[in-house]
């Protein structure tokens, strides 16, 4: 198993403000490999990329509400595509709407925190699913 420091991770983020403050938070958390596309476009391309290049993300950290397609159908694509159907997958977004979380957990998401997200709650989800796939069940009850 890597070392969780070394983990691979994309953050999907179209607000300057919200993206400094979970890229800050992930390197506070040791975590410095952080990918950060300017669009959903952009980060599905990144994506499809990695996965061809045999080196997925080991996490992707999405926003909902984004120009282009928004994060629902980003992790939709990602689902759907056989390559990378088995990304895992966090929401980090101001939608606190139950509807959205259930379609999120239909889709296989594995957390669902609104903005701004508790930095020990969000270390503990982010390095339960990093280290130990077993965790990912507890984990979705989060959601």
């Amino acid at each position: 198993m890597q070392d969780p420091l070394d983990s691979k991770i994309m953050l999907v983020e179209d607000s300057d403000f919200s993206r400094a403050m979970i890229v800050t938070m992930l390197k506070k958390m040791g975590l410095q490999n952080i990918t950060c596309p300017e669009t959903s476009i952009e980060a599905w391309e990144m994506i499809a990329q990695a996965q061809l290049d045999d080196e997925p993300f080991d996490l992707i950290i999405t926003d909902l509400n984004m120009p282009g397609f928004d994060g629902v159908d980003l992790i939709a694509r990602i689902k759907e595509d056989p390559m990378s159907s088995k990304q895992k997958i966090i929401v980090v977004s101001a939608d606190a709407d139950d509807g959205v979380k259930s379609i999120c957990k239909a889709l296989g998401v594995l957390a669902y925190f609104t903005k701004p997200p508790n930095y020990e709650s969000f270390e503990e989800v982010i390095f339960a699913i990093l280290t130990d796939n077993e965790a990912i069940p507890e984990v979705r009850d989060l959601i």
